[in-house]
């Protein structure tokens, strides 16, 4: 063993430690894919039950990679079993996170909801949800009569070796299809929107100091101060989860006014928030918005720190010729999204506060 742990040594350096009792020492902060996977699988599934599907879409899709990837492939221990059989359950449970998240948001994620149908079909073929996410889906791109065909598919396949009928919510799925709902109430239309993504900083921390009733009155303060910010800058709320809110605006101009506003603003109140901007094509449906680019919004939001106003380069461009200054952060990758992005610091005191023609008056 002695040669063999002078060469792993010499791959990963000190991590490896001791000679006759050898452990792993990790550095502070080291990344731990299957961790990862846990944590994203537990975020995803709090995000899902609230139908926050912007929140969910990042964290499913962490843990569904490194899920997929398995464990120690071609190796058989029997200290290797239980992992595998945890990894295979957050397998499952990803996919389907990915498909609730892709029947919530419609448009371009209906296709990755139904990857991840089919393949909860073939991983767990007797656990219901796969062929209920598939049944959506089908019925949303307008396929119906498929849709119905995968039902029979579940109740043949039931009947025939457990003895019994698909469940209630199942159930209630295919009738509401054989009555003519497919779930397409309206149409998907494509707009350039600039998404505004802001939460509190260290909200958490502040619930533990302040206490239920004070953190609740404190937020509803807070609140207040968004959503006044939102009309005075012609922005418009579409979600609010606990203390973050997604707006969207027709000028990134008025989104960075708004942001700075609300950052001055709430500071008055002892908190503080990030914020993230970007501006790409989004889709629309009932009042919600999806698409690549509120994922990209949502991600650089995270990115901030406290007071901070983060934009993709796309937003910088865009307001190029306003007077308005950015620290250039140089490129980063946006967990969940590919590629590189260039993101910018806003300098707030050189944005322009009268976008909408009322002056610097801040609107107290």
């Amino acid at each position: 063993m002695s040669a063999l742990l002078t060469k792993l040594r010499g791959v990963i350096g000190g991590a490896v430690a001791g000679k006759p009792d050898v452990r792993l020492v990790l550095p502070t902060g080291a990344w731990i894919d299957i961790e990862a996977a846990t944590e994203g699988l537990h975020r995803a599934v709090s995000a899902v039950s609230r139908k926050d599907w912007g929140r969910a879409w990042g964290p499913s899709r962490v843990a569904l990679h490194v899920a997929q990837r398995g464990f120690l492939p071609g190796y058989e221990a029997p200290w290797i079993d239980p992992i595998r059989s945890r990894l295979d359950d957050v397998l499952v449970r990803s996919h389907e996170c990915v498909a609730a998240i892709g029947v919530g948001l419609s448009g371009s994620e209906l296709a990755s909801a139904e990857r991840s149908a089919r393949e909860l079909v073939k991983l767990a073929p007797y656990r219901e949800t796969g062929y209920r996410f598939l049944m959506e889906v089908l019925a949303a791109q307008g396929n119906v009569a498929e849709a119905l065909r995968v039902y029979e598919e579940l109740r043949g396949l039931l009947r025939e070796e457990l003895g019994v009928a698909p469940g209630q919510d199942t159930q209630t799925l295919h009738k509401r299809l054989l009555q003519g709902d497919s779930g397409r109430r309206a149409v998907v239309t494509r707009e350039l929107q600039t998404v505004l993504f802001t939460d509190i900083v260290d909200s958490t921390a502040q619930l533990s100091s302040l206490g239920d009733r004070a953190w609740h009155q404190l937020l509803g303060r807070h609140h207040l101060i968004v959503r006044q910010a939102l009309e005075r800058f012609g922005g418009r709320e579409i979600d609010t989860a606990g203390d973050g809110f997604l707006s969207t605006f027709d000028s990134p101009a008025r989104a960075l006014a708004c942001a700075c506003n609300i950052v001055d603003r709430v500071g008055e109140l002892g908190l503080e928030i990030r914020a993230g901007i970007h501006t790409g094509e989004c889709e629309m449906l009932d009042g919600r918005v999806s698409g690549i680019a509120v994922h990209v919004g949502a991600r650089i939001a995270a990115l901030a720190g406290a007071r901070e106003v983060l934009v993709s380069s796309t937003v910088k461009d865009l307001v190029s010729g306003s007077g308005t200054e950015f620290k250039d952060l140089g490129s980063s990758n946006l967990r969940g999204v590919p590629g590189t992005w260039r993101l910018f610091a806003v300098q707030s005191e050189t944005v322009p506060r009268d976008v909408i023609g009322l002056g610097n008056d801040e609107g107290h």
